[in-house]
């Protein structure tokens, strides 16, 4: 079973560790969204996967401008030094594939398709615009959202990320426990 407070993120992870806006608190807040919407979508197993995806999905980036090469980067430096830590917390080989589908894409514009890994692109891609918050209150744009759950988690994204600006922990569970706040 997937245990989230094993999940711990450390600079030397990040290619580009110093980060404003890609960084640490950026991933746990995706990593996060992603948990509570996979939950929202009742995609249970679906969930796992994307939320190891979120784990990995920007720690190849080299710089915080547009980029749509830092996901191969991620699979292909980064999925391999997690693949083993993924399998001890549930992931299978299939797993694993589905994970460099959702990381590979989730900086590219596709179109909602029938790829059997699409759902697990679609929680990461929407955990990941929910937290635009980061960049500009004006700067996530609805209707890029897939599911209807995420329209209705864009308020608590927000309020999420303002009361995240103030922790001294910064974890998963630490940002789970603001939600339950929250709500």
């Amino acid at each position: 079973m997937l245990d989230v407070s094993k999940f711990i993120l450390k600079p030397e992870y990040f290619d580009y560790p110093e980060s404003r806006l890609h960084g640490i608190a950026h991933t746990y807040r995706v990593m996060t969204l992603v948990w509570l919407l996979g939950e929202r979508v009742k995609l249970p197993e679906i969930r796992k996967t994307a939320f190891m995806a979120a784990f990995i999905h920007d720690m190849a980036r080299r710089h915080d401008g547009y980029c749509n090469q830092h996901g191969r980067r991620a699979v292909k430096y980064k999925l391999p030094q997690f693949s083993d830590f993924f399998k001890q917390q549930g992931a299978t080989d299939e797993n694993l594939k589905e994970i460099a589908f959702a990381v590979h894409n989730h900086c590219k514009f596709l179109q909602p398709g029938k790829h059997p890994y699409f759902q697990t692109l679609a929680l990461l891609k929407d955990a990941d615009a929910l937290d635009r918050i980061r960049i500009s209150k004006y700067d996530l744009n609805p209707r890029m959202l897939r599911f209807k759950e995420s329209h209705e988690m864009i308020n608590l994204a927000e309020k999420m990320y303002y009361q995240s600006l103030s922790l001294k922990e910064f974890n998963v569970l630490t940002l789970l426990k603001i939600v339950e706040e929250i709500n």
